[in-house]
């Protein structure tokens, strides 16, 4: 019966997988010991995947009269895991492909309404009704390799006797060594289970094992604990609290950050709601970084509609004690900052995926008594005083100009044609004088329109937003970057560092406005030959239309030097917003005309034949004003 059960399994797998699972010998020891020796899975090109020398199982009388199967003591000695792939070929894609018919009926299955609490306690329960009460795993390891990304991981001995586990972890990577100890236990009854992760020695800490070979992701801790300390099953919802630490901890990628973020210590109590169809991070969840306590609720729900709701909050605490338990590296502008009062931070999102339009959004930083008594590495403050600014290009330092009265190309604001400052400012950010550095509106809609169309399709920065980018952040598009830019708009919008009108001055100083061309001293002579105060309405408009993508300006032209007809739009949709705000009269209205004369250097850069596929690129940020209007 041993030999016919196995035939039946090795059987069903080659056909499915087209795989080959051999386990040359196998024999009772008693009425309830089975052994299996030699066991070997292949995949279909003869590369091994897995083999285990000798595997010993002791199985429970009782429940197998019950048809379950439950094992008392398991022993498996010599296991050995290989995986491995490369552009031409690899040894575990075949275990991962399943049949087109095979997912049509799991896709049958599926459309009704699935009982995701039940479904998930069933998997708990089922995961600690098979745990043994006791296993012993000797000479284990475990090799990955994806082209020259190379992982190998070693356990000398893994025991598991009455609840409690303990192993040593080696591993060996293209990016280094280590060496880390797991400690744990588990509790069957009460269906609990805790578990330490830490580095051996203080050497080993420096990068957690696999991530930065296959991710280049790296993370280091001093010590991380992982506890699921309570499941509970009631009403169709499962319920499950624990806890999760992590003690010097350190993360780095790209993508995150050029340095390396740190932070000394991080604990969040859980508890996951898990219902007939949706999802919750409950309300009494509660995350301490630091000294921050942050209450967060997210909760998601499935059908018979897909909604998405967001809850962040850190009630008021001491500021500067909220400054200090910021993530060291995530905010370096305004690191050495000191202040006093009191902070904190309110997010509210909600969106039901089926109305995106009526996505909410709301975002605040309450303050009592707050002031900022030294700006920190940032001087947050040099926005009222002339400053060194580098333009950057991909990432690289293409110039360096004084932003004040030093520089004979800079231009004050009172010089600069009205008509620009509020073409622009139109274009860009029609609220700019009145929103506190972010346009909720604007950021909802983005969210909306993104989601729609399944991609990054349109952004929601201000001109607050793009000026603190300039002046104060690097050029790498990383979370880290994003974050920091919203905070240190905040700071400087809510606590008055600088004007609205000095804001827009600096902005309309700095900002790209052709090859090389920065400003609105520079653009002026660079297209028209004349000072910014000259600048006329045809003129102003055109130059708020380049802005999104200054270098593109000669596409908006055709063969003979005209504005391509596709421009018409963006000049009456600026006209339209400036005739409301009484900025133009209705005749200046009627007798604008999308015609300019380009008379500086410019001139030179115009394209003789004309680009339709660079044009397409041109009519983007016309398309979001229509939007607008």
């Amino acid at each position: 019966m041993l030999h016919w059960a196995i035939d039946k399994v090795t059987n069903k797998f080659n056909q499915k997988y087209k795989g080959t699972l051999v386990i040359q010998q196998a024999a009772f020891s008693g009425l309830s010991n089975v052994s299996l020796q030699n066991i070997c899975l292949s995949a279909p090109t003869g590369d091994t995947l897995l083999t285990i020398a000798s595997l010993e199982a002791h199985i429970k009388i009782l429940p197998l009269v019950l048809a379950h199967i439950r094992l008392d003591e398991v022993f498996i000695d010599s296991t050995a895991i290989k995986i491995f792939k490369t552009a031409k070929k690899d040894n575990i894609s075949f275990m991962l492909k399943s049949k087109k018919n095979e997912d049509n009926d799991t896709l049958e299955t599926t459309k009704g309404n699935i009982d995701i609490g039940n479904l998930t306690y069933n998997l708990v329960k089922t995961i600690f009704d098979v745990i043994p009460q006791k296993v012993q795993v000797l000479s284990t390891t475990m090799a990955l390799q994806r082209d020259t990304a190379y992982f190998k991981t070693s356990i000398d001995t893994l025991r598991f006797i009455d609840g409690q586990f303990h192993c040593n972890i080696n591993t060996i990577e293209s990016k280094g060594k280590s060496h880390y100890i797991l400690n744990g236990q588990v509790d069957k009854s009460e269906r609990t289970l805790s578990f330490s992760l830490y580095p051996a020695t203080l050497k080993d800490s420096s990068s957690f094992p696999i991530l930065k070979s296959f991710l280049n992701l790296s993370i280091s801790f001093d010590t991380l604990l992982v506890a699921l300390n309570q499941t509970d099953y009631d009403s169709d919802v499962l319920s499950l609290e624990g806890k999760a630490l992590i003690k010097k901890g350190a993360i780095n990628h790209w993508r995150i950050s050029p340095k390396n973020i740190e932070l000394a210590y991080a604990e969040i109590n859980y508890k996951f709601n898990i219902g007939v169809s949706e999802l919750s991070l409950d309300s009494s969840t509660s995350i301490q970084l630091n000294k921050m306590l942050i209450k967060p609720f997210v909760h998601y729900q499935h059908s018979p509609k897909k909604t998405l709701g967001v809850d962040f909050k850190i009630p008021l605490m001491p500021s500067q004690a909220f400054f200090k338990s910021l993530p060291i590296g995530l905010f370096t502008n305004i690191e050495g900052i000191q202040t006093k009062g009191d902070l904190g931070f309110n997010m509210h999102f909600f969106m039901d995926t089926k109305l995106p339009d009526s996505v909410q959004f709301v975002c605040s930083m309450p303050k009592n008594k707050f002031k900022i008594i030294s700006y920190g590495e940032a001087r947050l403050n040099k926005l009222n005083e002339e400053f060194l600014y580098t333009a950057f290009e991909r990432g690289h330092a293409v110039r360096s100009f004084l932003v004040g009265p030093s520089n004979p190309n800079y231009t004050p604001i009172a010089s600069i044609s009205p008509y620009l400052q509020n073409a622009l400012m139109t274009s860009e950010d029609g609220n700019f004088y009145w929103h506190n550095g972010f346009n909720e509106n604007a950021f909802r809609k983005s969210i909306a329109e993104n989601y729609k169309k399944g991609r990054f399709a349109r952004g929601g920065s201000t001109i607050s937003m793009q000026l603190v980018k300039n002046v104060f952040l690097t050029r790498n598009k990383t979370i880290a970057r994003k974050v920091e830019e919203a905070l240190i708009v905040w700071l400087i919008e809510s606590n008055n560092i600088a004007s609205k009108e000095r804001m827009y001055e600096v902005y309309l100083n700095i900002i790209e406005w052709g090859p090389g061309i920065y400003g609105a001293g520079e653009a002026s002579a660079y297209y028209f030959n004349k000072k910014a105060a000259d600048l006329t309405l045809a003129e102003s408009i055109y130059l708020a239309m380049i802005v999104p993508r200054p270098k593109w300006f000669k596409y908006n032209f055709d063969e003979s030097g005209k504005l391509k007809p596709h421009v018409a739009d963006f000049y009456r949709i600026i006209a339209n917003h400036l005739l409301r705000k009484e900025i133009i009269t209705e005749e200046q209205k009627l007798a604008l005309l999308p015609d300019i004369n380009l008379t500086g250097p410019a001139k030179e850069l115009i394209l003789i034949k004309d680009s339709l596929a660079v044009d397409s690129l041109e009519i983007a940020p016309i398309e979001l004003l229509l939007e607008r209007e």
